[in-house]
């Protein structure tokens, strides 16, 4: 055999096994996004209009059999999960089970709704937390990645969440392997002068998994116990799958329902190796255990 087709063969990856389903996250659409990012982990395709939302069945029957877990976090992505036609009724219905973060690129957020999000917090016991992705702390920088002018769209999303007092969550691509100290100084100067008062716990650094260098199966870090995979899984019109990144990739799929699903994942692909080299948790919040 030769060495390419060892590198990639399964059985030299190491597993995870789910050990407590604390996040589970719904991706609400995949193809359904009103932004084209050049740094986007999802390759969409060209499509005018794809039906590819997740129906409300699926996200009831989900929660109904995630009750036997140890639930701590739902989290709607997308695509842009605002898109989804029924995503207020999604919403409410996740509230009912625990605390709710919406994965959004911000470009649906304004003070108006922002104050009906308000609402819906207040009327509810769990809370709404917002991670509100941003292409660069510069203006013209993010323009290149996201569209001519997403940043001053994400900056009034932003101070719209701020004064209805949500606490969001920036997630940055770090594309060029900057150190994140620098990446914090420099959104913190950013947002502070906004009255944005930026600490550690409002910056989310996702690495780049476009940028997939070949690397051996064996040099994984067989010890990180910080992988996603082993409390969370992920809906998808698709199946459940056990990463964000690899949803609606055969090779992460693990069962049509959750209730039905396996629990043990190879980490047998690049994407995994990234994950594993950072050793954190990079898509579920790194408070929840």
């Amino acid at each position: 055999m030769q060495n390419t087709e060892i590198r990639n063969n399964f059985m030299y990856a190491p597993s995870v096994t789910l050990d407590r389903l604390n996040n589970l996250f719904f991706e609400l659409t995949r193809e359904n996004c009103n932004l084209k990012c050049k740094n986007c982990y999802i390759k969409r395709l060209n499509h005018k209009e794809v039906k590819d939302y997740l129906k409300l069945d699926k996200i009831k029957n989900t929660l109904l059999a995630a009750k036997n877990e140890d639930l701590k976090a739902i989290y709607l992505t997308g695509g842009e999960p605002m898109m989804h036609p029924e995503f207020n009724k999604i919403l409410r219905m996740c509230l009912k089970c625990t605390d709710t973060t919406i994965v959004t690129n911000g470009t649906f957020l304004n003070e108006k709704k922002a104050r009906f999000f308000k609402k819906i917090d207040d009327e509810n016991e769990y809370e709404i937390i917002f991670v509100v992705s941003i292409g660069d702390w510069r203006e013209k920088e993010n323009d290149q990645i996201r569209g001519y002018g997403n940043y001053r769209r994400t900056m009034l999303a932003i101070n719209s969440l701020l004064k209805y007092e949500f606490n969001p969550i920036i997630s940055y691509v770090n594309t060029n392997n900057l150190r994140e100290e620098e990446i914090f100084n420099n959104f913190s100067e950013i947002f502070e002068r906004n009255g944005f008062k930026f600490e550690k716990i409002n910056l989310k650094i996702m690495p780049d998994f476009n940028n997939l260098q070949e690397i051996e199966v064996q040099e994984r870090k067989k010890e990180n116990t910080n992988y996603d995979c082993k409390n969370s899984r992920i809906v998808s019109s698709k199946g459940v799958f056990a990463c964000p990144v690899l949803c609606n990739d055969f090779r992460s799929r693990v069962g049509s329902t959750i209730d039905d699903c396996s629990r043990k994942i190879c980490l047998d692909t690049e994407k995994c190796a990234i994950c594993s080299r950072h050793n954190r948790k990079i898509f579920s919040h790194d408070w929840i255990k």
